[in-house]
């Protein structure tokens, strides 16, 4: 429930905050990957490794993740996770192979994941305490930190060649936020009853939400970790102007996830991340057909506003099962993210980008089918 000293609203711009900081950490590495293949001396392949290290160190932190959620409740745990995802942004600019990088995203991936679940499951909490729905709009707000610290990535990346001034002032700046959000966050009361907690494997319909949630993992950790690239190497960019990409694909899922709560009582879930599905995947081919800026840019407009739901519907509906399950899902995701990247440098090693962008289109049109039949999405 919401904290006796705060208001509703407090605990809604707190929670939001944390969903921002979220989304700039993941922005200033996305935004910043060229530079850093460049100081890690990167290929394909190896990219593919670091990134399959990140999502080990997310799974393998899952099953403690709803026993700390429990135990020390929603509020402390973000902090606690937030912290190691936001201090792991310093090293990044400092490794001088992939072997050290991924050392230092293994780190970074047991402070997303913890962190990620964690907020989700302050915003569940909130949801529940209120009787209103604010998962897309909390959301919304992960955008807008992927939007912000994209701009901020590509200023950054024409106006200063190294990325260590970049990497260490967001650092800075996204402590700041975390620990001035802190006081603010909803704090769940102590249950009294005995609860059962820990991580299970997820079955029957909550199941169905995890493979749904492994698909979408893979579509937006791949297009996170390879659309600056895209931008770079396919479409011809330089490396100043080459996550423009990513903050038009940010953009748009900023401002379609505003809209997300007011379109979801009049079109239902399924609705919205099926034919979501749909609108992204034709972005992304779009994209691929007509390797121009402008184009491309257009293309990945689509592509963020059309996967823009997926993630607050499918967290709103497993929220609703418990903590455990919100748990169990996003691990599925993180193993789909985790598993998915390795097969994106394989595929961009052997057939280029473009066989890693037809492979993130078909994962999008196979989120738009199962969204479909997924029982405990609204329909």
């Amino acid at each position: 429930m919401p904290q006796k000293n705060t208001s509703e609203k407090q605990n809604l711009v707190a929670t939001s905050i944390t969903f921002l900081i979220l989304g700039a950490a993941f922005a200033t590495w996305a935004s910043r990957i060229p530079a850093i293949r460049e100081l890690s001396a990167l290929t394909p392949v190896t990219l593919g490794y670091v990134l399959l290290v990140k999502g080990i160190g997310t799974v393998l932190i899952m099953p403690a993740v709803a026993v700390c959620i429990e135990k020390l409740g929603s509020k402390r745990s973000s902090v606690l996770f937030g912290m190691i995802l936001v201090l792991t942004l310093i090293p990044m600019t400092m490794a001088p192979n992939w072997e050290v990088l991924a050392v230092v995203l293994f780190f970074a991936g047991v402070g997303a994941g913890g962190y990620n679940v964690s907020i989700n499951a302050l915003a569940s909490e909130l949801e529940m305490s209120t009787g209103r729905s604010y998962m897309s709009l909390v959301h919304s707000f992960f955008g807008v930190g992927i939007f912000s610290g994209a701009l901020a990535g590509t200023l950054m990346a024409s106006l200063v060649p190294s990325a260590d001034m970049h990497f260490w002032g967001m650092a800075i700046f996204l402590v700041i936020l975390l620990i001035g959000s802190y006081q603010y966050l909803p704090d769940r009361e102590k249950k009294t009853e005995t609860v059962k907690t820990g991580f299970k494997i997820p079955q029957g319909a909550v199941l169905w939400l995890g493979v749904i949630c492994f698909l979408a993992a893979s579509i937006e950790d791949s297009i996170t970790n390879w659309v600056a690239l895209f931008f770079a190497d396919y479409v011809g960019a330089g490396e100043g102007i080459a996550s423009i990409g990513y903050a038009a694909y940010a953009g748009s899922m900023l401002v379609m996830r505003f809209f997300g709560d007011r379109l979801k009582p009049r079109f239902g879930a399924k609705a919205l991340i099926s034919g979501g599905s749909v609108v992204a995947a034709i972005g992304v081919m779009i994209a691929l057909i007509s390797p121009n800026i402008t184009v491309a840019t257009i293309g990945f407009i689509a592509a963020g506003a059309g996967v823009a739901l997926t993630f607050p519907m499918l967290f709103s509906a497993a929220g609703r099962q418990g903590a455990v399950a919100l748990a169990s899902v996003v691990t599925m995701g993180s193993v789909g993210g985790m598993l998915s990247q390795p097969v994106m440098g394989l595929l961009v090693e052997h057939f280029e980008l473009i066989g890693g962008f037809v492979f993130i289109a078909l994962c999008m049109l196979a989120v738009g089918a199962g969204s479909w039949k997924a029982k405990l999405l609204s329909k």
